[in-house]
């Protein structure tokens, strides 16, 4: 028998297979929660009033250009979640995906970790509502608004799981200690432990708010509080010590967490967060909206520079990371011949 006379099997595939049902079903759940605030913001920048008490408030120039921008960054979140849904995603470059979701998981995982939560003890333990009788917007607002933020959390957060297990697979296996350390790790050993302070400062003052401490609060601020309040200070605090914490553990290379994955998940969302929220925060007051802002303090904004420098500096020192293990990866391997 020749070896032509053996059969051949041979498995071609024309196309490479498209989304499970499972990546479906995340796609349409996160993009049916984005739906209610993108009609809600439409809305409002086509005149209507619907859903406020004060309908001069509603009509404020700095309210309608905040609503353009966050209906945009909401738009974006349906783009996001069809990107690591569908085989075009892949092909985007990196730091093109990896921008909005670190921005969006900033801005969501505090209000995923509080909202609920803070809403269930707010209705058992409370006499309190959940929001004000004289707020220039109707309590159901609210409802929608954050039901679908915690929606669109869980959403975007599980689609770039699955979207980064397909795209970087080796991240989610590799041990940490066998990470290499390339030629910037003593820049990026600085940097943690610069953003590290910086964190623990931040962090500290959101605690001590979240416990109920009201200094350095305006006294409108202090009136309104509830417990949904109370935690998100609490969730931002706790993510940016987690988040400096793990960054010093990957910079370290610390044998515990193994995995790399973990300490890396940690650090992201931790940035994430105190970057995100402090800006926000920042954003704020100097745009200066009356209804949104109201009236500052040193305190508060002194506490937002600090969460954005933390942000920045554990933002960096994470790109450093991930650009030399990349280049270290596309890397050509010596032959051994000779």
């Amino acid at each position: 028998m020749t070896v032509a006379d053996q059969p051949l099997m041979v498995r071609t595939r024309a196309a490479r297979p498209g989304p499970g049902r499972v990546r479906l079903a995340v796609c349409a759940a996160t993009i049916a929660a984005c739906v209610p605030y993108l009609i809600l913001k439409i809305a409002w920048l086509s005149g209507s009033t619907v859903g406020w008490n004060d309908t001069d408030a509603a009509e404020d120039s700095a309210l309608y250009v905040g609503n353009a921008i966050t209906m945009g960054m909401d738009a974006m979140a349906v783009v996001v979640a069809l990107a690591f849904t569908f085989r075009w995603g892949m092909r985007i470059p990196a730091w093109l995906v990896l921008t909005p979701i670190w921005v969006a998981a900033g801005l969501l995982a505090p209000i995923v970790l509080a909202v609920p939560l803070g809403s269930v003890l707010q209705v058992l333990f409370s006499s309190e509502p959940l929001t004000t009788s004289g707020s220039a917007i109707q309590g159901w607002v609210y409802g929608v608004v954050y039901t679908g933020f915690t929606l669109q959390g869980l959403g975007l957060l599980t689609a770039f799981v699955l979207y980064a297990r397909n795209r970087w697979a080796d991240v989610f296996t590799v041990r940490t200690r066998d990470v290499p350390k390339g030629p910037t790790h003593q820049v990026q050993a600085l940097l943690a432990r610069a953003a590290g302070v910086l964190a623990v400062l931040f962090a500290a003052v959101h605690l001590f708010w979240a416990f109920g401490g009201t200094a350095g609060l305006t006294a409108e601020q202090v009136d309104h509080r509830n417990a949904a309040q109370q935690l998100a200070d609490g969730a931002v605090g706790l993510l940016a010590l987690a988040g400096a914490a793990a960054l010093l553990v990957i910079v370290r290379r610390g044998g515990r967490p193994e995995r790399f994955a973990v300490p890396l998940a940690a650090a992201w969302v931790g940035a994430a967060a105190t970057f995100a929220w402090s800006l926000y925060g920042l954003l704020v007051t100097l745009s200066r909206p009356g209804l949104l802002a109201g009236e500052s303090t040193t305190a508060l904004n002194l506490t937002a520079l600090c969460g954005v420098l933390a942000g920045v500096l554990m933002g960096v020192t994470g790109a450093f990371l991930l650009a030399e293990r990349d280049a270290q990866s596309a890397s050509p391997i010596a032959s051994s011949a000779p």
